[in-house]
């Protein structure tokens, strides 16, 4: 089961006043043949991940995945199997678009990968560790 410790994520930025909204997903692989990001699938073979909403999230500043984070396929954190895993975080990024209507919305836009969020360009990612 998993050890209850949470995952902290951060990321180091050169523009500290830029702020980035979006899906912040982790996610655990048992093999190193393909980074994380690649080997999550709708099929059995599929690794895990787990995802936070983050808005106006700027350098420097931790997000935090605990026991209860909402993942696929396992649903919660603390439900993960005992072993060894490789990690890998990606901030699927969102923009805002404000509606006629008066609504604000956040959506990951398509920035010519055909809506690929592990390829879209743009999204920050970690290398993945063991």
């Amino acid at each position: 089961m998993y050890a209850q410790q949470p995952v902290i994520v951060s990321f180091k930025s050169k523009d500290e006043k830029q702020l980035f909204d979006g899906r912040l997903i982790l996610m655990l692989a048992k093999t190193n043949q393909q980074e994380p990001r690649f080997q999550l699938t709708d099929g059995p073979e599929t690794q895990i991940a787990f995802g936070i909403d983050v808005e106006n999230w700027k350098t420097g500043v931790s997000k935090l995945f605990g026991a209860n984070a909402f993942g696929y396929p396992i649903e919660r954190m603390k439900d993960i199997p005992a072993g060894e895993y490789y990690i890998q975080a990606l901030l699927h990024r969102y923009e805002t678009f404000h509606r006629k209507d008066g609504h604000t919305v956040k959506l990951p836009m398509d920035r010519g990968e055909g809506q690929q969020w592990n390829l879209a360009p743009g999204n920050l990612y970690s290398k993945p560790v063991k």
